[in-house]
């Protein structure tokens, strides 16, 4: 009797959590195709003349997009031969594509480092190497976010915070704190080996007292391990000034790049707008839509997306235009990523002659 009773209790809750985001994705959808003022409505409009339509911008949103994908892919290949001299550039393209697949198919975007370690791991690269590259990748990005938000908040604060309701005001500020303790946590575990495995240790063993935490030795020698390594990568990174400058020109121009999706979004519906206002609202929505733990940020992506572009779509093009923007940023990512979420047969990502970091060190 026991027995059925915890079977019948065995909720498969990863599978109810699925079908849910699916079934949200699919109504948000549908309400943007099939809905009055939806992209049927739109294309009847752009059909009989009543509405000027410009596809030529819709096509230079795609490029913007796809060149902010390229960009990241040459900004992990920078990283990888570092401490992997000689990995093939496949190997970026092929780590940047599983990264984005499974950062779009995963709560929060937690999908995305593991599978990519994974992923280049099977071809030849070190999972410590892996690790290393794509967490100096993410602190790059995090760093350069902040500092763009900043600039958001500095400059373009009236002109947001005008058109935004108590909750959203909140949401933004809860989004925008979010992005400076995450770039200090950054910081600390960079510059601050000790503090920062004397916190893991201490948090670590409390959810093991806690029964939260199993195994909480091996997690916290593993876990200071792989610090030592990022700290030992981080200091020689530092030391490349080239580098260091480079990656972050790179990121500017990626970052810039996804930002620029709404503006062309735009200017399609010939809508004139200020191109600075209109990346400072999308780095709004990035920190908004990254609060909400589901995939993509469902919900809150269109949502937020809808009120910091509210004053510039109208009734009749807003609908069509969060469409457009999930279908080049989300949803055709997915597409477009898909061919890569397989893990391939393993293959060396190296040439046979080649030296990795540590062996070209030792010689030295």
């Amino acid at each position: 009797m026991n027995d059925t009773k915890k079977r019948q209790l065995n909720i498969p809750w990863k599978l109810i959590f699925n079908i849910a985001v699916i079934s949200l994705t699919l109504f948000l959808v549908g309400f943007f195709v099939f809905s009055e003022g939806g992209f049927i409505d739109l294309v009847k409009s752009i059909s009989s003349g009543d509405m000027d339509f410009s596809p030529v911008w819709i096509v230079m949103a795609v490029f913007v997009h796809f060149l902010n994908i390229a960009l990241d892919a040459t900004i992990i290949h920078l990283f990888i031969r570092e401490n992997t001299p000689g990995v093939k550039p496949k190997v970026a393209f092929i780590t940047s594509m599983v990264g984005q697949f499974f950062c779009a198919v995963t709560p929060s975007a937690t999908g995305g480092q593991p599978m990519q370690i994974l992923s280049m791991s099977r071809m030849g690269v070190k999972p410590s190497n892996g690790t290393s590259a794509l967490i100096q990748k993410f602190l790059v990005w995090q760093f350069t976010l902040t500092i763009y938000c900043i600039i958001s908040v500095s400059f373009g604060f009236s002109f947001i915070m005008d058109k935004l309701d108590p909750t959203m005001w909140t949401l933004t500020i809860i989004g925008f704190s979010a992005q400076v303790v995450m770039i200090v946590v950054l910081m600390l575990a960079s510059f601050c080996k000790g503090l920062t495995i004397k916190v893991v240790d201490s948090l670590f063993k409390l959810l093991g007292k806690l029964h939260i935490l199993k195994n909480v030795e091996e997690k916290i020698n593993n876990i200071n391990d792989s610090l030592t390594n990022f700290h030992e990568n981080n200091k020689q990174l530092n030391n490349n000034k080239h580098l260091v400058i480079k990656v972050y020109v790179i990121t500017i121009v990626q970052m810039t790049a996804y930002f620029l999706v709404p503006f062309c979004i735009a200017r399609a519906f010939n809508i004139n707008c200020n191109i600075f206002e209109m990346l400072f609202a999308q780095s709004y929505v990035s920190m908004v839509s990254s609060l909400m733990p589901l995939p993509g940020g469902s919900g809150a992506a269109e949502y937020s997306f809808s009120v910091f572009f509210g004053a510039y779509f109208t009734a009749e093009t807003m609908k069509t235009a969060i469409l457009l923007w999930r279908t080049i940023t989300y949803y055709g990512t997915i597409a477009v990523t898909m061919p890569f979420a397989q893990l391939h047969k393993k293959e060396p990502a190296l040439p046979e002659n080649a030296d990795t970091a540590n062996d070209v060190k030792n010689k030295e």
